[in-house]
């Protein structure tokens, strides 16, 4: 009995095994990826350009070795160009009186350039209040000394007709007749300058002194107009001399220790991060000067600006040079391309006439030379003259 109900057990147990291997696995399907790129192309299988020996030829192309170089470290600093000290003014009218203007058609403006020892105004000068008292008096006794000097004039020429006085007599009477009407002439002006106010033509003849510009600049503030009058040392305009000019640059105190303040510094605008387009700045001797709020003290360079593109209180960038040096990857810098989007490339020369574009990071610009981060290996060609060329020739727009 026992038996028999081992057996059914294990009968049952069979069909059960049977059973479960006899049923089929559904496979599960795999999740779509979350993105598909079509046509990838590597990076290190860009565009590689084969040219003829003629090709070549006429493309003028020139290599250059990637090199591992040593270079002075800089750093770049935030700079105010200012005008240089002393060549800053503010001119002031040395006596009280009349401002003219110095000619016809000269007119003095707020941003006109003018030049060293160029006239600015007339200063028609004011006659002291004793004069000022007694002018009309003094147009009286002119009078009466021209009319007696006319009387003499016409006494010594009747003598002369009667056969009765000299010639000389009459030359001098008619000089001291001609010495009256000028000194009532001058006499009469001044009235009519106290009466009337008219500035048109009074100044022919009356004691002026004409202002000039003791310095080249820029007119910044005009606080006067032709035809009012001022008391002395009245501020009259105010020039800013602009060529040279002097860039300030305020450097964290802790940093000056290992700034090379004797080397020139590279003056750039602010969004040339690699001072490709720097102009060279000379250190000069300036007035110290620190805040000490913000902990900086302030380094002077001087910087030529003939043409003007820098202007007091404008902001630049300035690379200055540290007294410790790198090493870095160098090419020369006519290597650099840059494409629509910023990136830099260089065209490596791999084999005879076959050349393949690069990228680089440029890190910075030192003279004619490109400093990078990263970029081919040491002792790689690189396309030195004839890179744009050849870039052009990539993208079928070149000879």
């Amino acid at each position: 009995m026992t038996s028999t109900y081992l057996r059914c057990l294990a009968l049952m147990a069979a069909m059960v095994g049977i059973w479960g291997c006899s049923k089929k696995t559904v496979p599960k399907e795999k999740p779509p990826p979350p993105a598909k790129v079509q046509n990838a192309v590597k990076e290190t299988d860009l565009t590689t350009v084969t040219l003829t020996a003629p090709a070549e030829s006429r493309l003028g192309i020139q290599i250059a070795t990637v090199e591992h170089r040593s270079v002075e470290r800089n750093r770049t600093f935030g700079g105010e160009v200012v005008s240089v000290s002393g060549r800053s003014v503010t001119i002031s009218a040395p006596l009280s009186g009349t401002l003219l203007s110095p000619g016809d058609d000269i007119a003095v403006t707020a941003g006109g350039r003018v030049a060293q020892g160029q006239p600015l105004y007339r200063l028609l000068l004011a006659l002291p209040e004793k004069d000022l008292l007694s002018v009309q008096e003094e147009v009286s006794l002119r009078k009466i000394e021209f009319e007696l000097a006319e009387t003499r004039a016409k006494r010594a020429k009747k003598l002369l007709d009667d056969k009765a006085g000299s010639v000389r007599d009459l030359e001098d009477a008619q000089a001291q007749m001609a010495g009256a009407g000028t000194s009532l002439e001058t006499a009469l002006r001044r009235l009519q300058l106290l009466l009337k106010g008219n500035l048109d033509s009074p100044a022919d003849g009356l004691s002026s002194l004409t202002i000039k510009s003791p310095v080249d600049g820029i007119i910044q503030a005009v606080h006067v107009a032709p035809g009012q009058t001022v008391a002395a040392s009245t501020a009259l305009l105010e020039i800013a001399g602009v060529d040279p000019v002097w860039i300030k640059v305020p450097v964290y105190t802790g940093d000056m220790a290992v700034i090379d303040t004797d080397k020139p510094a590279r003056i750039h605008s602010l969004a040339d991060f690699a001072a490709a387009d720097a102009q060279t700045a000379e250190p000069v001797a300036a007035p110290v000067g620190a805040d000490p709020e913000s902990a900086t003290a302030d380094l002077f360079y001087e910087l030529s600006n003939a043409d003007l593109s820098y202007r007091p209180g404008q902001k630049v960038g300035v690379t200055l040079a540290l007294k410790d040096s790198e090493q870095n990857l160098v090419v020369p810098y006519s290597s650099i391309l840059y494409d629509m989007y910023g990136s830099a490339w260089v065209y490596e020369n791999t084999e005879p006439r076959v050349y393949i574009r690069r990228r680089v990071e440029l890190r910075r610009a030192l003279g004619e030379l490109a400093i990078l981060s990263r970029g081919p290996a040491v002792g790689a060609k690189v396309v030195s003259a004839g890179a744009a060329e050849l870039f052009g020739t990539e993208f079928g727009v070149g000879k």
